[in-house]
């Protein structure tokens, strides 16, 4: 008869089986009592992209799910498995922070995906909170691969754009949603493009007594130095600018060019310049509109090709100026994948791949200022990658992904390469 040790094993397993008539990969098992839990990365070069000097030669000494050392003479334990990092590079765990996991389309396999892909923090900006919630919990008991996830649940608006939109119109309606959303669990407030000013400064105010941010898109009726004046902590992709100066689709379709040329000007630097000042983050999300363009016809092709060359031009002048750039996707497949995309067009407006890599790392842990992946140093959280080859020097070596550690768990490059195969699930 197998002792209790081995049926619940045996449990386990029997789980991890059945779960996969459903999607495949997504159960991982328990770790199993007396297993190594002490790692030692040796000899690899420590990448720091908010430091001064990025690049460090060091040892990385892991215990559990935490780092406890990281030095260039540091001492292995003789019980610690021994990861050689000789010519690679640790890099902090990635953030995509802007996703919609459960709003268009179903979850299906994409938190497996992200993990495949280096991405191992993610900041869902709006969805059904009761399907989010519930992932987060999985992921965190470990009974399923995922990143760590950062969740607004409901996307608060002044009209019901989406499913997932909460409609709030009033100042008590905007209080009485941020307060119960917190309640059931949500890590900040997310608004969109119809707010009405009534509840965008109810939101603002309520906010900050319950020690919450609120993000999303300026609402139309504000402009984006009102809104970063009352607080708003990020505001969201490139393409929104232009219609929170100019409403109206028909008269900002034909005066797209003079709103550019007002933009690159002093208008437009007075908006860089609030931002800078009030500690406003911009996740420009280059790549969301960049996979739009070709979904539309020739037509519309043309234009939106001609219009993304100036909408990269002002991200490149948002760097410039010294706003702090956050690196999301809002792509609804493909998921991490088109993380890495955007650090690209970040390099290709003019970051170097440093404060690229810093707008999906150390500038998204500061954002939240929240446990999860961050710079790698003593008590942060042990979920790091290692790379072949110098992101540093060029920002597409960040697909050149060998090992993730996960929450202390090693996930190898065979691992990491069937996560990224997954297939979706049968719609």
């Amino acid at each position: 008869m197998p002792s209790a040790l081995a049926f619940a094993s045996m449990n386990a397993t029997a789980f991890c089986i059945s779960a996969l008539l459903f999607v495949a990969g997504v159960c991982s098992l328990p770790v199993e009592m007396g297993a190594q839990t002490k790692i030692a990365i040796i000899n690899g070069t420590v990448l720091d992209p908010s430091a001064a000097k990025p690049d460090t030669k060091a040892n990385v000494l892991i215990d559990g799910d935490k780092i406890v050392a990281v030095e260039a003479d540091l001492p292995i334990p003789q019980d610690a498995r021994i990861i050689d990092a000789t010519n690679k590079y640790l890099v902090p765990g990635l953030w995509d922070m802007h996703a919609h996991l459960a709003a268009m389309t179903a979850i299906g396999v994409a938190p497996e995906r992200y993990v495949g892909f280096g991405v191992l923090g993610v900041r869902d900006m709006g969805g059904f909170a009761d399907q989010l919630f519930a992932l987060r919990a999985e992921i965190r008991s470990g009974k399923r691969v995922g990143p760590d996830l950062v969740l607004a649940g409901l996307t608060l608006n002044g009209e019901q754009s989406a499913a997932f939109h909460r409609v709030v119109r009033t100042d008590e309606e905007a209080r009485r949603a941020v307060r119960e959303l917190k309640d059931a669990g949500a890590d900040f407030s997310k608004i969109h493009r119809r707010t009405t000013r009534e509840a965008f400064f109810a939101i603002a105010d309520e906010t900050k007594k319950l020690g919450l941010h609120f993000v999303g898109h300026v609402p139309l009726e504000l402009g984006w130095i009102e809104a970063s004046n009352a607080g708003m902590h990020t505001i969201e992709h490139i393409q929104t600018i232009f219609e929170n100066e100019e409403s109206d689709p028909k008269k900002l379709a034909s005066g797209f060019a003079d709103l550019v040329t007002k933009l690159n000007g002093a208008h437009g630097d007075e908006i860089w310049a609030t931002l800078v000042k009030n500690h406003t983050y911009f996740d420009p999300t280059m790549v969301a509109y960049e996979e739009n363009i070709g979904k539309n016809g020739p037509e519309i092709t043309k234009k939106r090709r001609a219009a993304f060359a100036p909408m990269k031009s002002l991200v490149g002048r948002a760097a410039k100026a010294g706003v702090s750039l956050l690196a999301g996707s809002d792509v609804l497949e493909k998921h991490g994948d088109m993380l890495l995309r955007e650090l690209e067009l970040l390099v290709e407006v003019g970051l170097t791949p440093q404060e690229a890599l810093a707008a999906a790392t150390t500038t998204p842990s500061a954002a939240l200022d929240r446990a999860g992946p961050r710079r790698i140093a003593v008590d942060a959280p042990a979920s790091l990658l290692l790379v072949d080859a110098d992101p540093l020097s060029d920002i597409k070596n960040l697909r050149k992904l060998s090992t993730v550690v996960l929450r202390g768990k090693v996930l190898d490059a065979g691992e990491l390469a069937r996560l990224r195969a997954l297939p979706a699930p049968a719609k």
